[in-house]
């Protein structure tokens, strides 16, 4: 094969690229201190050092979610404690208040303990970590508790009722039959006689008709109480305004808390209540939740999540049965304290214990949650670091190794430069050739 000037020079240039860029590529991952610079270094290494990363940013959103949760379950943990210090100084001073040594003026005191105590027990409820409530679920927006009004519409109810047996038919639009007052119980008070107000005889049920009291008289107020029910919540039926009046009765207001009531004539009022009417009054605690049951869930591994947090309806308004709303409790041994009653303070305490019992139990299942997730943080580290080592095994330049690839591709590259010197030295008769 003829061997020209031309083809001599064409293959000592390329060999003089090749060198240059073999040294060149050295260069950069000396400098870089990464054996992967672009995708051609190295093209099985690129795709699975892309998919290591992948992972690593995965692993690493994980850690970040698993810590605020945490910071999220320690404030919530501190908030529970808070509530078990409560409850612990409420029980305290039931014990101290049950004994026939207190008296009317020292438990009046308490009863303002006990109403501080409910008001600190709702801000607790509706605690807030930055603009995120806690206790409220996923609705972690809206406040987890709110306050009920005292006073509730009474559905009436005429389903069975003979026309033929009322004197005048009852229209009840001409009064304003409502209830006043807090409690869990379904109240039911049934018309066992007819007749106007003083006359007409009810029976009262605080378990939906299941249960009923002995016969008692209908008064425009009438206490809603079944003795040998549940304990008295004070419910109160008013056939009145809040004001305690049947303005859209009479043509002139009358008031019956007045002592004008004696010598009023009730007939002239002409509200007949035939047998068989009821008045219905549905649950309504004091205070109630309004977040919502379905619990914030924090992201462990891929499809693997736990829930982060705990209900106010857990806390304070359980309703299992061992169960207690614990507003209510305080409500009505505040009560009982205001009243003097040493006996119903002390049919109390046991409740207390419950509530406590209550709060315990969720806090033990913070604590659970807590612990699940430092192992599973420790578990996350431990694999990115894996990952990270698995990386820079395929990224990371050996120093050592680089440092002779280098001095190798240095001398390689002058001995191209110097071969291709001598070879290249052109005269008029090469031309000629």
């Amino acid at each position: 094969m003829r061997v020209t000037e031309v083809t001599k020079r064409d293959h000592v240039v390329d060999n003089i690229q090749k060198s240059s860029g073999k040294l060149q590529d050295i260069q950069i991952q000396m400098a870089s201190g990464r054996r992967l610079n672009k995708t051609s270094d190295d093209p099985l290494g690129a795709a699975r050092s892309q998919d290591i990363v992948t992972t690593i940013s995965s692993q690493q959103q994980l850690l970040q979610n698993i810590e605020e949760n945490i910071t999220w379950l320690q404030r919530t943990e501190n908030e529970i404690n808070s509530i078990n210090d409560l409850l612990g100084q409420i029980r305290t001073l039931a014990i101290s208040q049950a004994g026939s040594d207190s008296n009317e003026e020292s438990r009046l005191m308490v009863s303002r303990e006990f109403a501080a105590a409910r008001r600190n027990l709702f801000d607790i409820g509706n605690s807030r970590e930055g603009k995120l409530y806690l206790f409220s679920g996923i609705k972690s927006l809206t406040p987890a508790l709110k306050k009920n009004g005292i006073f509730q519409p009474a559905k009436v109810e005429k389903n069975g009722i003979s026309q033929k047996d009322i004197r005048e038919i009852l229209d009840v639009n001409q009064f304003r039959a409502q209830f006043e007052g807090f409690s869990t119980n379904k109240y039911r008070i049934s018309v066992t006689k007819a007749g106007i107000w003083g006359q007409a005889r009810i029976k009262i049920s605080d378990d939906d008709g299941r249960t009923w009291s002995k016969e008692q008289v209908l008064r425009p107020h009438t206490p809603v109480f079944n003795p040998d029910g549940k304990i008295n919540d004070q419910v109160v039926l008013k056939f009145s305004d809040q004001e305690g009046r049947l303005g859209n009765v009479l043509p002139e207001q009358f008031d019956f808390n007045s002592e004008n009531s004696v010598e009023f004539d009730i007939d002239s009022i002409g509200i007949f209540f035939p047998k068989g009417i009821e008045f219905l009054y549905y649950p309504n605690p004091e205070v109630t939740y309004s977040g919502s049951v379905v619990k914030k869930e924090a992201i462990i591994s891929n499809g693997l999540s736990i829930p982060v947090n705990i209900t106010a309806k857990e806390l304070f308004l359980d309703e299992g049965k061992d169960g207690v709303d614990i507003f209510s409790l305080l409500s009505a041994m505040e009560r009982a304290l205001i009243e003097n009653d040493g006996i119903a303070i002390a049919q109390r305490i046991g409740e207390i214990d419950l509530a406590q019992n209550q709060v315990l139990k969720q806090q033990a299942d913070v604590g659970n949650i807590v612990r699940e997730l430092y192992a599973t943080q420790s578990k996350l580290e431990d694999q990115k670091f894996e990952k990270e080592s698995e990386l820079s095994d395929i990224q990371d330049l050996d120093i050592a190794e680089a440092t002779v690839d280098l001095k190798v591709a240095e001398a390689n590259n002058r001995l191209s430069l110097n071969t291709g010197a001598r070879l290249i030295q052109p005269s008029l008769s090469d031309f000629i050739r």
